[in-house]
């Protein structure tokens, strides 16, 4: 029935990018659009790819199997259809942030929107591992978003503080 179908395997291949993956696309971009602030550009991408990864668990692997993978079967057919444009939206903002002092000075501004998917992808698809590693609950998706928007928008370092004097110990 699916040689009958498809009539082959690229036929197949086709289908499976053009009805499960490029609407994924579509949500995931659409959104995107000129003038949003780097932040929410970010954060939005961030919420809608982790809103697809929950409709569609095997996202993440297949992601990182058939897609990242050089081998991959879904890589070329992927790489034609990804939002060119759109990622440079987000990428602009991210640059006109860094010249106002808002962003990061150190960051890629376009190495950064990938940065933003491969979190979100390999942190879904490791979410049952490091939980048995570390046994605990695995994240669930809203944790998860707190996280990878965390990292993203703020990194490891600390808040700013008002008061700047060092912290009493408690000794007199």
């Amino acid at each position: 029935m699916v040689h009958y179908h498809f009539r082959d395997r690229d036929k197949l291949i086709d289908a499976v990018v053009e009805e499960r993956l490029v609407p994924l696309l579509h949500y995931v971009w659409n959104p995107v659009q000129p003038g949003d602030p780097p932040e929410e550009l970010l954060s939005g991408l961030v919420t809608r790819l982790l809103d697809q990864v929950a409709r569609a668990p095997w996202l993440p692997s297949t992601w990182m199997r058939e897609i990242l993978n050089d081998d991959g079967l879904l890589r070329g057919r992927m790489l034609q259809r990804l939002p060119i444009a759109k990622v440079r939206i987000v990428g602009e903002a991210l640059a006109q942030g860094m010249s106002g002092g808002r962003v990061n000075p150190d960051i890629d501004p376009l190495l950064t929107v990938f940065s933003a998917v491969g979190l979100v992808m390999l942190h879904a698809a490791t979410l049952r591992i490091w939980a048995d590693v570390f046994e605990r609950p695995a994240l669930d998706t809203e944790a998860l978003r707190r996280h990878i928007t965390g990292i993203l928008l703020k990194g490891i370092s600390p808040l700013p503080t008002l008061n700047h004097e060092p912290a009493s110990s408690g000794q007199a």
